[in-house]
């Protein structure tokens, strides 16, 4: 049995949503911080299967970023998929999808609502959002994502998508897709959130070229091993 996390520095930080000047905005980045519905927010632990244990921001070095393998035949496999890039405008065709979402894919404190992660006011908050709508070639919506633009960072602030089309691994196409339009940008960070330091369902965020992590206590961030798929749930059984 794992044993308890105890953590002598605690962080937990958070300021209320508000816009913010992009060169700002990439210096809350870059300090571990991320966007949470109504809040700007960093902490350094979480709840993980009713147990404590810590986070680790991650973000990518674009420059150096390329597509593994899999990474392009993903790519290229759902090539015959529509995708829609515009302004954030939420409407009520996404909060259906994410109470589809939410009831599938949460099995602990499951939010009930689309604004626990995206606010009302997300197409200007803290900076200007983005949005990726992804439709199935019938016309049905498979997926929702979300991206926030600073001057030179880009925050992959969200995304869900509908369980029935799982087999497209719909959460892995959109971060793809925000990394293609993040690089198009001229960017220089793509921020995906963050994982756990034991193994959980963020484990997928490791699987990138040109990875960093955060240091908590020297305010660093250090080259991160990219770490091939695995199955995290066989790993904690």
């Amino acid at each position: 049995m794992r044993q308890p996390v105890i953590f002598e520095d605690v962080i937990d930080e958070r300021i209320p949503m508000q816009v913010l000047d992009p060169t700002v905005f990439d210096s809350y980045m870059a300090n571990g911080w991320r966007l949470l519905g109504y809040s700007i927010i960093r902490h350094n632990f979480a709840v993980c299967r009713s147990q404590m244990c810590g986070t680790i921001p991650l973000r990518i070095r674009l420059q150096d970023f390329h597509f593994s393998k899999s990474q392009r035949q993903l790519l290229r496999r759902n090539a015959g998929l529509s995708v829609g890039y515009g302004p954030i405008q939420l409407k009520p065709e996404h909060h259906i999808l994410f109470q589809i979402h939410s009831e599938q894919r949460f099995s602990e404190r499951r939010p009930d609502l689309l604004a626990t992660f995206i606010g009302a006011q997300a197409h200007s908050e803290p900076v200007t959002g983005k949005s990726f709508t992804v439709r199935m070639t019938d016309g049905q919506i498979a997926a929702y994502s979300f991206m926030h633009i600073g001057e030179k960072a880009v925050s992959g602030t969200y995304c869900f998508f509908h369980p029935d089309f799982s087999k497209y691994s719909l959460g892995n196409f959109t971060l793809l897709l925000e990394i293609l339009k993040s690089q198009e940008l001229g960017m220089q960070y793509y921020y995906p959130g963050y994982c756990y330091d034991v193994p959980s369902q963020f484990d997928y965020k490791l699987n990138f070229n040109a990875l960093e992590s955060y240091n908590w206590k020297t305010g660093e961030w250090e080259p991160q091993q990219r770490l091939q798929v695995r199955q995290w749930v066989e790993l904690v059984e």
